[in-house]
């Protein structure tokens, strides 16, 4: 999915570090693909518990009680009150923010945990006043910017309204038994035993092919493998290959060597292209070696892609900012990533 998530993030802190919001992605990586897991839902009282237990305690390494980590949690969730879809990167910012932690991106410390005091008046101030998501940007604080208690609660979760939810299952309705009526009124009567079978015709059987192709390329995307496997895919308007690993293990699966045909043509068509090969592990087990295990697997996995053809000097072993992915399952967190560069 593709999304101009620093434009999003500058419409609260017009001064935001790019390089920050850079990492912010990269660490959530395969959860911004899809549409749900890019947002964060404040109504869900679950979701605000796993952006408090994995993000702010797990990699913010927090150790505030939680009705600190919750105070920070209700600031952002105020000032993105104005906006119907509130984007992961943004909150993470904010939260990163919030809670000075951007030198965990690459960005400059800012506030500390010791510092809870007088408010951050600029963002909390105007989002007391009304002024809402698009007007106001975030200060930067001295100290961690309290929660405004008279802000009235007009979030929306980013969810799906109910209502729309309605309206769109009875416009389905109304279509289908539109289509029904018409599908009946032009069925046309049969002339004998043999009358369907002998009216095809060369163009007949084209028709069906071109409907078996479009019906076809229509397909999902494919799922996620409970174990090794190859999924392709365009990031950025550009082919790139998922590879998943059994639990604990560095195989490569085979399918590799036939998905990466489409990496091949693009650098073929573009000198100076490169590969860009990451590799991910789930949140169990050792964190040390699970980092080896991540290493490992890119390192199979460039191998692999040498083995398929693709000239070693145009690809190149990219350490992610946070190999250990929290906001994925386990299935999909056990993972290397090709990307174009």
């Amino acid at each position: 999915m593709d999304e101009d998530w620093l434009a999003d993030v500058r419409k609260y802190a017009a001064n935001a570090d790019e390089k920050v919001v850079g990492a912010i992605v990269k660490y959530l990586g395969i959860a911004l693909r899809n549409r749900d897991s890019s947002l964060v839902a404040f109504s869900d009282d679950a979701e605000v518990g796993r952006v408090r237990e994995n993000y702010l305690k797990k990699k913010l390494g927090l150790t505030d009680p939680d009705d600190v980590l919750n105070a920070g949690l209700d600031w952002v969730k105020n000032l993105m009150s104005g906006d119907r879809t509130k984007n992961r990167v943004t909150v993470y910012y904010l939260l990163a923010h919030y809670f000075g932690k951007f030198d965990l991106f690459g960005g400059t410390a800012g506030t500390t945990a010791a510092s809870l005091g007088a408010a951050g008046a600029g963002a909390a101030a105007a989002a007391a006043a009304g002024l809402g998501a698009a007007t106001a940007p975030v200060a930067e604080p001295v100290s961690r910017p309290a929660y405004a208690a008279d802000v009235a609660d007009n979030d929306t979760g980013g969810g799906w309204p109910s209502w729309l939810t309605w309206l769109l299952l009875a416009l389905a309705v109304i279509a289908l038994l539109f289509l029904f009526r018409s599908c009946m009124a032009e069925k046309p009567a049969a002339t004998g035993p043999s009358a369907t079978s002998e009216a095809t015709t060369g163009a007949d059987a084209n028709a069906t092919a071109e409907a078996n192709a479009g019906a076809a390329a229509a397909t999902p995307p494919a799922a996620i493998p409970a174990g090794a496997g190859v999924i392709s895919g365009t990031a950025d308007n550009k082919p790139m290959l998922t590879v998943y690993f059994d639990t604990g293990k560095s195989d490569v699966s085979n399918d590799l060597a036939s998905a990466s045909a489409a990496l091949k043509t693009y650098l073929a068509a573009n000198t100076g292209a490169k590969l860009a090969v990451s590799g991910y592990n789930d949140p169990s087990g050792n964190a040390a070696l699970n980092a080896e295990l991540s290493k490992k697997r890119a390192q199979g996995v460039a191998a692999a892609l040498a083995a398929a053809g693709i000239p070693q000097g145009a690809i190149e072993l990219v350490k992610p900012v946070e190999t250990t992915t929290m906001t994925v399952t386990p299935e999909q967190a056990r993972r290397v990533e090709v990307t174009i560069k």
